[in-house]
Formats: C-alpha cells, sequence, structure tokens
C-alpha cells in the first residue's frame, strides 16, 4: 500500500516512525557495527590471512553483532527513505560519524585530532541547517 492511500493519520504515524528511526535507530545501528568491527578486527590482529581467518570470524559474537547491526541499520534505511527525501536522509545520517568519532575515543582511548573536532562540528552545524529548511510536503 502507498503512503498516499493512507489515512492522513496513518501517514503522520509513519512519518515520525521514518523520524525516530532516522534520528535514533540508524546512528545507533551503525555506531554498534563500528563498535563490533573494531572487537573483531583487534580479535583477529595476529590470524593470517586465508580459511583460518574466516573460520575465526565465524566463531566470533562481534563478528554476528556486526552483521546484525548492519542488517537492523539496512531495514531502518529502507523504512527511512519511504517516508523522507533522500537528501535530507543522507544528510542528517552523517551522524553517525561524529558518534564513532567520540565512541573511539570513550571506548578505545583512540586520539581526536582538531581536524576530527572541527569536521565533526561542522557535521553537526549542517544537520542543524538541514533541520531547519522548510518542509516541502
Amino acid at each position: 500500500m502507498s503512503t498516499a492511500t493512507l489515512h492522513p493519520d496513518a501517514r503522520e504515524l509513519r512519518r515520525r516512525r521514518a523520524l525516530w528511526l532516522l534520528w535514533i535507530a540508524l546512528p545507533l545501528a551503525g555506531l554498534g557495527f563500528q563498535i563490533a568491527a573494531k572487537l573483531v578486527a583487534e580479535a583477529l590482529l595476529d590470524v593470517p590471512w586465508g580459511w583460518v581467518l574466516a573460520e575465526r570470524v565465524l566463531r566470533l559474537p562481534a563478528a554476528w553483532i556486526a552483521v546484525a547491526c548492519e542488517l537492523a541499520g539496512l531495514a531502518a534505511w529502507m523504512v527511512i527513505l519511504s517516508e523522507i527525501s533522500l537528501g535530507a536522509a543522507f544528510s542528517i545520517s552523517a551522524l553517525s560519524y561524529v558518534l564513532v568519532i567520540g565512541t573511539s575515543w570513550t571506548l578505545f582511548g583512540e586520539p581526536v585530532a582538531a581536524l576530527q573536532i572541527l569536521g565533526g562540528t561542522a557535521i553537526l552545524a549542517g544537520v542543524w541547517l538541514i533541520g531547519r529548511a522548510p518542509r516541502k510536503e
């Protein structure tokens, strides 16, 4: 059923759900993937490339968490794009980059360079500006 045939209240509910997914679920799924991928990479530091590596990856819970996060992100993205323009949705999805920088610093003790802080600030400013743009119906 297309959103054009839905009752106006149902359409608004779908749009609100898509916005929730965009602002909360999508960034968290992306962040979850990045954390899980980092844990997998650290667990495989000394494993040579080949079948042994593939077998070890399949045994790591973090690898399966990464796959689940990617699938959750894909599902959220499909719902988001059904209700929100690609330009607005993609721009706001950049919030994940800011979350990853903060998480890499807090969880993994990775240094954060001044340019990363500047870039994160630019992303946040861009998202704020996009959010202030008038909505076209």
